[in-house]
Formats: structure tokens, C-alpha cells, sequence
């Protein structure tokens, strides 16, 4: 396996934490790559350039802002800067509630970060990219496990990673034999959900989320491998064969299962404190 990475500019979104982060050390530090991260916090970008050196650089924007993304291609254009990958990492998963309580804005605010974020960077940086060798330019958008089997509870979330996979499967097609475009489902990740939410410690989630840097190192080998479809994490894989054998009673299985655990993750989701 080539690495067609080494000595070549990526382009990572969600780069200050969870898989964004290892992701960023992973490629930095095994595969040569120079990286630019986007994030918000500037105290964990900094923080993760002084691990780093200069292979990684970042810049500070929300993601979810078109003008940004434009500004950010007028810069990287003025630089020559000419990326060989972009990494559509970027975000957001609130907590778990059914839709009758789930907010409008809930659902506004993760429509921008989930699935806008990434038509952005895909129209404002696609143009950018430039092959290596042999190697056509890549895209790469991580969506969910949640995409390809709906989960209780994620309304807001579920169907922004739908919106994100849909875009993607398309992507794939219109831009066959010109850009790589893969698409990764990632399952459920130890990330700062988990270290946060006080619901979430020792909780069913919790017991089978995946460490970010280990998922970080399944994802990154999958984008050196050029993969198209990645399903990563035993979660996910089970997610993905039950809802593709039992499409109807798969989802509602794995809602009753949810409901056996007694998580406080889920108490709103099943009314667990509800006075009959």
C-alpha cells in the first residue's frame, strides 16, 4: 500500500478533539502528511501545533458559514496552497430525545454543521485539489452509523447524517474517475460526549464506545486503502446487517434493547421518570 499522503497538504475539519485530533497526529506523524485543521477552540489548536510542529497549521472558523469557506479558499489560493485530500469531519450530536421535545433549533443548528459544513467545503475546496501522480485528489466525509440504521432518540442528528450520506453516494457518482470520494460510518466513539455528559459515564453507551484514537487509526487506513464505503466499529457493522436484513424490526430491536439497559442516557427518550 502506497502512501499517497506523505509530504501532501489535508485539509481536516473538526480537527480539536475526538477523531478529528487523532486523526491530525495519525497523519502528521505515521503517513507525513501536512495537515490544516478547522475548529473553534483556539486553546486546543494551539495546543495540538505544539505537539505537532509546522507540519500542522489551522485556522479558526465555524464551519457552518459559507463566507467562511469562501474566505478560506481566496487564502489558500493567494498561499498556492494546493491540497491533495479534504476531510469532512466536522460534527455535532446533542443529547437524546424524542421529537416531540427536540427543539426546531436543535435540528437547524446540526443541519449546518452536520450537512451544510461539508456542501461548503465540497463546492468551495473540490476545485483546489490537485492529484498526486497516479493518485486522483480525494474527498472524504465522515457520516454515521446512525445514516444507515435510524436510531430512537436521534431524530435531529439521524437524519442530518442521512442528508450527509445521500450527498455523498451522489458526490461518488458525478465524480467518478475525476476525485476519490469516500464515504465512513463511523459507530459509537469515546469522545468528549462521553468525558462531559455525566448521563453517559458507565452507561451502555459508554461500555461499547470505541476510543477515539483507535478509530482514528481504522479510518486513516481506510482513506490510505482509497476505500469508498467504510463501516467502522462492531456497532456499526451490526447496525448496518440488521437494518439490511430486517429493515422495519431491525431499528425497533435495537429500541428495545436501548430501553432494557435503563441508561440514564435515554431516561428522556423513554420517560423513565414518568408518573404513570
Amino acid at each position: 500500500m502506497k502512501n499517497w499522503l506523505n509530504n501532501q497538504t489535508v485539509i481536516l475539519t473538526g480537527a480539536s478533539g475526538g477523531i478529528g485530533k487523532e486523526l491530525c497526529l495519525l497523519l502528521v506523524r505515521k503517513y507525513g502528511a501536512k495537515v490544516i485543521g478547522i475548529g473553534r477552540s483556539e486553546e486546543k489548536m494551539r495546543a495540538l501545533q505544539a505537539e505537532l510542529g509546522d507540519a500542522f497549521s489551522y485556522r479558526l472558523f465555524d464551519v457552518g458559514n459559507q463566507e467562511n469557506w469562501q474566505r478560506f479558499k481566496t487564502e489558500l489560493m493567494e498561499d498556492g496552497v494546493k491540497p491533495v485530500l479534504l476531510i469532512n469531519n466536522a460534527g455535532a450530536f446533542p443529547s437524546f430525545l424524542p421529537v416531540e421535545k427536540t427543539p426546531v433549533e436543535t435540528y437547524e443548528n446540526l443541519m449546518k454543521t452536520n450537512f451544510h459544513a461539508t456542501v461548503y467545503a465540497v463546492k468551495e475546496i473540490s476545485p483546489l485539489l490537485e492529484a498526486n501522480g497516479k493518485y486522483l485528489p480525494g474527498i472524504v466525509n465522515v457520516a454515521s452509523s446512525a445514516s444507515l440504521c435510524s436510531i430512537v432518540g436521534t431524530s435531529a442528528y439521524t437524519a442530518t447524517k442521512c442528508a450527509l450520506k445521500g450527498f455523498t453516494e451522489v458526490l461518488q457518482l458525478d465524480e467518478k474517475g475525476k476525485k476519490y470520494i469516500g464515504a465512513v460510518y463511523p459507530g459509537t466513539t469515546a469522545t468528549e460526549l462521553f468525558r462531559n455528559d455525566e448521563n453517559t459515564k458507565n452507561s451502555a453507551l459508554d461500555k461499547i464506545a470505541m476510543p477515539a484514537q483507535k478509530m482514528a487509526k481504522k479510518i486513516a487506513r481506510r482513506i490510505l486503502k482509497r476505500k469508498k464505503r467504510s463501516v467502522v466499529g462492531w456497532d456499526a457493522k451490526l447496525m448496518n446487517f440488521t437494518a439490511k436484513i430486517m429493515p422495519v424490526k431491525g431499528p425497533a430491536l435495537i429500541r428495545w434493547v436501548m430501553k432494557k439497559s435503563k441508561s440514564k442516557v435515554f431516561k428522556e427518550v423513554f420517560n423513565e421518570n414518568k408518573v404513570e
